[in-house]
């Protein structure tokens, strides 16, 4: 690891399951409907 790498993560404890040390970003979306079935295109 680099300096940088260290000065974020120094001193993290990696989560049991997993290993991760930090947060997992979640890229997803959801879109207001008049009705079921009925998109406004963005689907």
């Amino acid at each position: 690891m680099g300096f940088s790498t260290d000065a974020i993560h120094a001193g993290q404890k990696p989560e049991e399951t997993t290993g991760s040390v930090t947060i997992p970003i979640f890229q997803t979306s959801t879109y207001v409907q008049q009705g079921i079935g009925e998109h406004k295109g963005y689907e």
